[in-house]
């Protein structure tokens, strides 16, 4: 009856450790491949000012109208992060004088621009100002 008994514990052990082994298997199959996926997923796109949309992988420039800025430098993509890019909104004065009865004028106006880098080169890939509108002196 000892080694019936010795045998069933044994048994109980293996089925024990076993079953452990792979549920803790399974446990890191899971989060490995759930960090895959967080890390294809985060960074994939940029918020660029004032109100642009970059994907990170192929540098396409997007507003927030779905008007396509800058067309996608890296079709295919592979490399979350490869693109970054910066934009502005500022106001230029282009001249400044009297007008007919010598009271003084300035003509600005508004623009808005970007500039898109390869992160790996350091090089600008794409620069451009998308917008230009004159400014009224009651606008500021």
């Amino acid at each position: 009856m000892k080694r019936g008994d010795q045998t069933i514990k044994v048994l109980a052990a293996l089925v024990l450790c076993a079953s452990v082994a792979l549920v803790g298997w399974g446990v890191d199959k899971g989060m490995a491949q759930d960090e895959e996926a967080a890390e294809a997923a985060v960074g994939l796109y940029q918020a660029v000012a004032p109100d642009l949309v970059l994907d990170t992988a192929t540098g396409k420039l997007v507003d927030a109208k779905g008007q396509v800025l800058a067309q996608a430098v890296d079709q295919a993509g592979t490399q979350a992060g490869r693109y970054s890019a910066a934009g502005y909104v500022t106001a230029v004065t282009r001249s400044v004088g009297l007008d007919v009865i010598n009271q003084p004028i300035a003509r600005s106006e508004l623009m808005k621009g970007y500039i898109i880098v390869d992160t790996q080169t350091g090089q600008v890939v794409s620069q451009r100002v998308y917008y230009r509108q004159p400014l009224q002196s009651t606008d500021l």
